[in-house]
Formats: structure tokens, sequence, C-alpha cells
């Protein structure tokens, strides 16, 4: 009776045995698939902090609405590139090569080369700019003038001139950051269209255009606008 008692627990007791050895394992597995997937949403999260740090880096602060940055090739053909920065996140477009001129292009240019299509665009502004700036000297220094009107040519003679520093500021910005030429036009409404002498833009060499001509200008980056033309 002894011995088949005794056989009997070793029976009994080898099914537990394999169960709590079987449990063991699975809460070892599981405390390993834990801790990756811990290190995996940590990886994840530092990554999205360094987007989300390089899309707003030096940029000015988005409107409810959302902006809208557009990269345009101009009529020479290049694919244009549309840039969306909203409260959603950067949404990078390219749609095919454009047929027609930039609508934004107020000054005409004959010229095919592109480097005097530049000095083009950059004569006949400064020709623009010398006549409106006389036009306000005179407008000063009439002595029918009243004190309305000569405050008011003061105030945008100081802000043509301050407009005028800023776009030799950025050209030499991105003269400096590798584009052989550049010019700066201010649209009404306070906007801006940058033109760069090159063949194509990427998303990124837009975006870093923009804030450099917004940290200079003062210009909110949902109002400049910056085209590649070659």
């Amino acid at each position: 009776m002894r011995c088949r008692t005794h056989l009997a627990f070793r029976v009994t007791r080898l099914p537990y045995c394999r169960a709590a050895r079987h449990e063991s394992m699975t809460l070892k597995e599981r405390s390993t698939l834990v801790k990756r997937q811990t290190v995996w949403l940590s990886a994840m999260m530092v990554f999205s902090l360094m987007l989300i740090g390089y899309y707003t880096l030096g940029t000015a602060p988005a409107t409810p609405g959302g902006n809208s940055v557009s990269i345009n090739g101009g009529s020479s053909g290049t694919p244009q590139t549309s840039v969306s920065a909203g409260s959603s996140g950067t949404k990078v477009t390219t749609s095919p090569a454009a047929s027609t001129p930039v609508k934004s292009q107020t000054v005409p240019v004959s010229s095919n080369s592109a480097s005097d299509w530049f000095v083009s665009m950059q004569m006949n502004l400064e020709n623009s700019q010398s006549k409106l700036i006389q036009t306000l000297q005179s407008t000063i220094g009439d002595p029918r003038a009243s004190n309305t009107v000569v405050s008011q040519a003061y105030s945008e003679l100081n802000a043509l001139q301050s407009q005028q520093a800023a776009e030799g500021k950025v050209h030499e910005q991105l003269v400096g950051a590798g584009y052989p030429d550049s010019v700066v036009i201010y649209n009404p409404h306070g906007r801006i269209h940058v033109y760069v002498q090159a063949s194509k833009l990427t998303a990124l060499q837009a975006v870093s255009i923009i804030n450099t001509v917004s940290q200079t200008t003062g210009v909110q980056s949902n109002l400049i606008t910056v085209s590649a033309h070659a």
C-alpha cells in the first residue's frame, strides 16, 4: 500500500510541475516582449520630437487655418512643389511641370539666360523703387503738402528703406547658402516672392529658404513664396 500510494503521488505531481514550468516561461516571454515594446515606443517618440523640432525651428507661428507655401518652377517647365504647414503637420505634394508662367511675376524679362534673367529682374525692381523714393521725397519737400501727407510719406520712405536693407541681407544669405543669384520681391498685402537660381528645389531646401527670409524680414512664413528659376 505504501508503494502504491507513493507511486500515485508521483504520477499526480508530474503534470503540476510541467504546468508551472510552462507558466514561468510564458511570463518571461511576456516580460521580454513588454521591454521590446517600451524601447520601440521610446525610439518613435524621440524620432517624432526630432521631426517636429526640425519643421518648427525658426518659423513663425502658424495661423489657425494653416500655412500654405508654394514652390513654383516658373515657366521653365520644372515640377511644382507645394508645402503646407498646418496644425495637423507638414504636407508636401508634387505636381507635374507647369506650362504657364508664374502669376505673381510682375516684372517683364526678355532674356532667356538665367543670369541675365536675375540681373533684369533686379534692375527693374531697383528702378521701380527709385521712382517711388523720388515721389515720396517730392511729397515730403512740397510746402503745400499737409502734415498728415508728409508724415505718411516719411513712414512709407522709412519702410521702403528698411525693405531694401532686408532684401540685401536675404540675397547675401542665399548666396552664402550656395545659390548663385536671387531676387526678393515684395508683393501687395505684405507678401514676399523669392526667386533663387536653381533648376529645382526640394521641400527641405524651400523650408530653409523660407525660414531665412522670415527671420530676416520679420514676415510670417505663410506669406512667403519661393520659386526656382534656371
